[in-house]
């Protein structure tokens, strides 16, 4: 979800892949059928006196078998064993970044995936792995570049043809993303992920109709994806069809209780269909669930001013978050002129935003103060200065900005 917007859903969904020494233990844990059985009987033929090299590939497997069952400390112990016995061993330093990786230690996993590599130069997995790497420290350059390579090697690997259009889109590059996410469906029409992450591209061109056709081809793909009914829901409010909005975002929170962005979406429906005592609710979990996004806060209010309820309360707590985390930014200064802070006021607020380069980015940032700014003169009862922000939110056309559509719900309960 984007920290400023409340606006998108969960992030897009990437792919890597795991190889390991193809023994037929090693098949059976990696099929998942006997973890427990598999990791002892390679503890019995690890006491059994091979060779370096047939050790080395034990350990590997005996790794790979900790590995799947999340131990990442555990494995990496076993793959230095096997790297010690046999130093050449491609799958292993293959396996050891993906252990790495998992544990966020990036710059250590890409220099093992090149080392895999090395030892082993057409190893696509390697090139999508370490593009994956890449794509974690933000480096979208470098993860083309592999993504590219493991294509080349791999020319039906879905997963480099799904990443690569992750890194195009996080690059503003979406009709190259939508071209690779056309093709990684035509490789394998079965991969919820890609339908997911076309979805997301859709949507933000204003393709509502196509975005929810591909999120719910997701849905029976990847029945359970709570992610994808979120998303569903965003692009159904969009559309004005607000029941089937809550009711995707209902299922979203169904499924993962703890999803913040789905009570928050939901809460903005609900504050859009004036149920503000709902929205109230819902934006109380997401702050129990996020309690450091400030934005939350905001909209309690918000909601609290709407029906005249418990603003004290809202009051309160926005307080006291402001009091205890230090930031920076519109949101604060939005804070700082809903608490009343010395010179803080509405000019201040569009000041901290001015500075913004980022043409999009600016609409957004200024969509959302522009609602928040009318939510206030309108709880001021300045109903012709509240329509004249409201007006404004809309005018900068920020159409993935939630406020964007809740300041026309407000203009709509005003007429």
């Amino acid at each position: 979800m984007k920290r400023f917007i409340a606006y998108t859903v969960a992030g897009i969904l990437l792919a890597s892949a795991t190889i390991c020494c193809a023994d037929s233990l090693c098949r059976e844990t990696v099929a998942g059928k006997d973890r427990d059985g598999a990791l002892e009987e390679y503890a019995k033929v690890l006491a059994s006196g091979k060779s370096n090299k047939d050790m080395a590939a034990i350990y590997n497997n005996r790794g790979y078998a900790e590995y799947k069952k999340e131990f990442c400390d555990q494995a990496i112990a076993y793959y230095n064993r096997a790297i010690t016995l046999n130093p050449k061993l491609a799958d292993a330093y293959f396996n050891r970044g993906n252990a790495y990786r998992d544990k966020g230690l990036l710059d250590i996993a890409i220099d093992d995936y090149t080392t895999a590599i090395r030892f082993a130069h057409n190893n696509a997995s390697a090139y999508n792995n370490r593009g994956l790497a890449y794509f974690m420290k933000n480096l979208y350059e470098q993860a083309i570049d592999d993504y590219d390579t493991a294509i080349r090697l791999a020319p039906k690997d879905v997963k480099a043809y799904n990443n690569r259009a992750v890194a195009y889109y996080k690059k503003g590059l979406s009709e190259r993303a939508m071209a690779d996410f056309n093709r990684t469906i035509g490789i394998d029409p079965a991969l919820a992920n890609a339908y997911f992450n076309r979805a997301i591209v859709y949507n933000d061109k204003g393709f509502y109709d196509l975005a929810i056709a591909d999120y719910t081809k997701a849905l029976v793909l990847d029945p359970r994806n709570s992610n994808a009914y979120n998303n569903r829901g965003i692009a159904y409010r969009h559309k004005g069809l607000y029941d089937q909005a809550i009711a995707d975002y209902s299922k979203a929170i169904e499924l993962n209780p703890r999803n913040a962005n789905a009570y928050t979406h939901r809460g903005n429906a609900y504050y859009d269909k004036r149920l503000y005592a709902l929205a109230e609710i819902d934006y109380s979990k997401a702050i129990e669930l996020d309690p450091g996004y400030e934005y939350l806060y905001l909209r309690l209010l918000n909601a609290a001013w709407m029906r005249k309820g418990e603003v004290a309360g809202a009051l309160e707590r926005l307080r006291q978050y402001e009091a205890s985390v230090v930031s920076i930014g519109p949101l604060r200064a939005v804070s700082l002129y809903y608490l009343g802070s010395g010179s803080k006021n509405d000019r201040y607020i569009l000041a901290t935003i001015a500075s913004t380069k980022d043409e999009k980015r600016h609409s957004e940032m200024l969509c959302e103060a522009y609602f928040f700014l009318g939510v206030k003169r309108f709880a001021d009862d300045d109903r012709l200065g509240a329509k004249d922000y409201f007006s404004r939110s809309i005018e900068t056309k920020a159409v993935d900005c939630d406020e964007y559509y809740s300041s026309k719900a407000m203009l709509q309960r005003m007429n």
